[in-house]
């Protein structure tokens, strides 16, 4: 027992010794020139030691470091990259014997790092790498020459702790600020090829943004330290700023090994005005083994959104996607990509290049697009100003254009086309847009330096089809357009009903349109829009009005007797309307609007109001064909007066205009007036007063 007592007796007074001969022939503070100098070869930078290193010797042994400071250049706002307050490091001491520091674990208290961007683009970590590179060689070299010189000292640290450490992040060409405050970070032990626990927390700012975040992972560094594995990383956030509150962002990983597949969770559950989201996900991921290439397989994103600004009160959408990034080029590539909004589909291909003007490239398909069910339901105006005023463009007598309708004056902001370079390609097989069917819809498409151009557009409308172009400037003061198409073949009558409720015309439609103009508001295009548009309309007819009825009627009137009653509908049929619609300032005017039926022909010219939607215009019909009650007025050109909207337009006989234009009906007519006189007066019809009564009537009716 007393040998066991006088060995246990030794080793004490043994490691007492050792300590106080390492205490009293190891000078830590010798360590000082060694490490600055290593940092300078390696960085460039100078790493300055305020402190004292001392030996500490509870609760282990190890050295104690005060404040130590990593300088930036000159230049920048703060002299250091990174600074200290105090670093405890525990040692192992038989390593020392052979000049081999080996740290235990580095404790930093304190710790601040400072990274600035400047306006022209220098950042403070600029150089540090080349540096890194050209000491590791000269290293290699020195070692190679100097074999057989003294060895020199080896650092190594096996694990790390940060206690309420502190960051300051800022790009001066983007004026964005971060500050990361609070950070705390442990990493459990730092041996190569060995599974090791890291937890972290942090909060901080981002200019108003301010977030709080933690988590952990293990991690696994490789014997060279190049390249690490994780295992069951887990990481909550939360977040807030003006407008945007992340209740709690979470993230979680199974594994992470360079070239294999790792599986990705993530879920954000947050609000911003008049709209909460809970948005979450999975993909799986994988790293190439240069570093270089990301690829993403697998990626599934599901939102579901509730709030006030959405078209319906809640929509799920949905996002499947494959894609990799290139991290060197700063390239995106989807190689398939399928959204889904509470059933409407689109599926398509795309890619990213990250620039100082993004470049965009995509093409997408999809089977049905309902574009009215996305948009907010339009109101109808009800009150008495525009009910009197619907009165007033009602009125016969109103035919001046100066109504004003309430139209909006609200400029879209497109200032995000400057800053674009985008091209594709879109195809749907079936699009409903204002009420309208259209299938088959191709479009081709681009932007770049503020010009948005639709390159080619073509669709199947109503049994027909639609082909154009299109082109938006947004480089002026009010964007400016430019529009052409040409529709084939199309049938009117479908169309004018599913999209203005109109049934007035009917027919085969050929319609050529070149428009240009500036203002892309309401009030601006229907000012401001200038061109034209022809009209070649087949086989067709006019609702609302039976010209043949309203000639039969003036027959009637011309003998005297009664308007016919007729339960013919009201319409008249034609073989061709052609007209040119010229565009401007807010008026569309014709002279030469022509139509053509085997009973008549129409010809007319006016103008309509594109601000109030009044119509002004005249059209005179002729009769080209006998029977059917007609063959007395054949060759008669008949004036017809349309007035009103054009959601409800009035037709008038001008019976003025219709003596005025054919002059036997005007002799005719005053024969029968005077044949009537002397029949009511008898012998005192060729008084002269009677007649000049007679000849004031006449004047009135003709003149």
């Amino acid at each position: 027992m007393k040998k066991i007592l006088y060995i246990l007796l030794g080793l004490i007074l043994l490691v007492v010794i050792g300590i106080g001969a390492l205490v009293t022939f190891v000078n830590p503070n010798q360590f000082k020139p060694l490490l600055t100098e290593q940092v300078k070869k390696m960085t460039g930078r100078d790493l300055v030691i305020n402190g004292d290193i001392n030996w500490r010797f509870f609760p282990t042994l190890g050295l104690s470091v005060g404040e130590t400071e990593f300088r930036n250049p000159k230049g920048f706002a703060e002299p250091n990259l990174v600074q200290f307050k105090q670093a405890d490091l525990s040692v192992s001491v038989l390593p020392l014997l052979s000049q081999h520091l080996d740290i235990g674990e580095m404790r930093l208290d304190g710790a601040h790092v400072f990274v600035q961007t400047l306006a022209n683009g220098h950042t403070n970590l600029d150089g540090l790498m080349a540096k890194k590179a050209e000491a590791e060689t000269t290293t290699t070299k020195n070692t190679i020459t100097n074999h057989d010189q003294k060895a020199q000292w080896k650092v190594s640290v096996a694990g790390i702790k940060l206690v309420n450490a502190s960051a300051d992040v800022r790009n001066d060409q983007t004026k964005m600020v971060a500050q990361l405050n609070h950070v705390n970070f442990t990493l459990d032990s730092f041996q190569p090829q060995t599974w090791t626990k890291a937890t972290f927390n942090v909060q901080g700012h981002v200019n108003a943004l301010t977030f709080s975040a933690q988590g952990s992972t293990d991690l696994n560094l490789a014997a060279n330290y190049k390249n690490v594995k994780l295992k069951a990383l887990s990481a909550t956030m939360s977040m807030i700023d003006g407008n945007l509150d992340i209740k709690n962002a979470q993230l979680g990983l199974d594994q992470f090994t360079l070239g294999q597949w790792s599986n990705v969770t993530f879920s954000v559950d947050g609000k911003v005005p008049n709209l909460n989201f809970d948005t979450h996900g999975v993909a799986k991921m994988k790293l190439a083994p240069d570093h270089n290439v990301i690829t993403v397989q697998g990626l599934k994103i599901t939102n579901d959104l509730v709030g006030k600004m959405l078209p319906r009160p809640t929509i799920n959408l949905v996002v499947d996607a494959d894609a990799t990034y290139d991290i060197s080029q700063k390239l995106a590539l989807i190689s398939q990509v399928t959204i889904n909004a509470n059933g409407t589909k689109v599926a398509g291909s795309g890619s990213y290049l990250a620039a100082a003007i993004p470049d965009i490239r995509f093409a997408l398909s999809s089977d049905n697009i309902d574009v009215d069910s996305w948009l907010p339901t339009k109101s109808v105006a009800t009150n008495n100003n525009t009910a009197k005023a619907a009165a007033a463009m009602n009125s016969p007598a109103n035919t001046n254009f100066n109504t004003k309708t309430d139209i909006s004056t609200q400029e879209p902001d497109l200032s995000a086309l400057k800053n674009i370079d985008l091209a594709g390609m879109i195809a749907i097989k079936q699009l409903t847009v204002d009420n309208a069917d259209i299938a088959n819809v191709k479009v081709v498409t681009s932007i770049k330096q503020g010009i948005a151009t639709i390159n080619r557009f073509e669709a199947n409308l109503y049994g027909g089809k639609v082909t154009g172009s299109a082109s938006i400037d947004v480089n002026s003061t009010l964007p400016r357009y430019h529009l052409k198409n040409t529709v084939s073949n199309v049938d009117l009558l479908p169309l004018l009903k599913a999209v203005a409720n109109n049934k007035l015309l009917a027919g085969k439609a050929n319609i050529t349109t070149d428009l240009r103009g500036h203002g892309l508001s309401e009030a601006n295009i229907r000012h401001n829009i200038v061109g034209s548009i022809k009209v070649n309309v087949s086989d067709g007819s006019v609702y609302g009005v039976n010209i043949p009825d309203l000639l039969r009627n003036a027959k009637a009137k011309l003998k005297g007797e009664a308007e016919a009653e007729t339960d013919t509908a009201k319409k008249t049929d034609f073989s061709a309307l052609t007209a040119t619609l010229k565009l401007d300032h807010g008026i569309a005017a014709t002279d030469n609007f022509h139509l053509a039926s085997p009973l008549i022909a129409i010809v007319g010219q006016g103008k309509t109001s594109l601000v109030n939607e009044s119509i002004d215009l005249m059209i005179n019909s002729e009769i080209v064909a006998s029977g059917k009650g007609l063959d007395k007025i054949k060759g008669i050109a008949v004036p017809i007066h349309v007035t009103g909207t054009w959601q409800q337009p009035k037709y008038n006989l001008n019976i003025k205009d219709l003596f005025k234009n054919n002059a036997e009906l005007e002799s005719k007519a005053k024969k029968e007036i005077n044949r009537g006189l002397e029949k009511l007066f008898g012998d005192k019809a060729k008084d002269d007063n009677i007649k000049n009564v007679a000849d004031k009537l006449l004047k009135g009716l003709f003149n």
